[in-house]
């Protein structure tokens, strides 16, 4: 299902304690494939670590849309990453809207339900303060009401 928000206030969000949020650089591109490689283990969607890699380095290159790298951060806990948000500008997909776009969020399984993934997507609503789109897996029911609860509705 594609959903889109609307910007965000004019306030700053701000991280839940201890977990710090970075804009991504091409120095941290192997860490991330290996954290997005971490966050899938184990489920249907799993994944090698090269497929993991090739998938963060092919967005960086501009595969997916020309990279924002004021939309993609990563967090970290303890200096740990625990989690990725990637956005890309105008995507190729014909059925998506232009604009930004976020390609991937993910949030490593011991992390979860801390505020981490939440954190993202508003630093990413904050930065970018426009209209921005992504696209959710219709079986993702925890993913689908995180980003309602973020201002996001279906995509018209």
């Amino acid at each position: 299902m594609l959903l889109t928000s609307e910007p965000l206030g004019d306030t700053p969000p701000r991280p839940p304690a201890g977990v710090t949020l970075h804009p991504i650089g091409e120095q941290d591109l192997a860490d991330v494939g290996r954290a997005y490689w971490r966050t899938y283990l184990g489920t249907p969607e799993e994944m090698t670590l090269t497929k993991a890699t090739h998938d963060v380095l092919a967005a960086w290159n501009g595969e997916y849309g020309r990279w924002l790298t004021p939309g993609s951060f990563l967090a970290r806990v303890n200096d740990e990453l625990s989690g990725a948000i990637l956005t890309v500008d105008d995507p190729p997909w014909p059925d998506v809207p232009r604009g930004p776009f976020i390609i991937d969020l993910f949030v490593l399984p011991d992390m979860r339900r801390r505020g981490i993934g939440r954190a993202l997507v508003q630093a990413v609503q904050y930065a970018l303060r426009t209209s921005i789109g992504l696209r959710v897996d219709d079986s993702a029911a925890e993913a689908h009401m995180l980003y309602i609860s973020l201002g996001f509705s279906p995509a018209t």
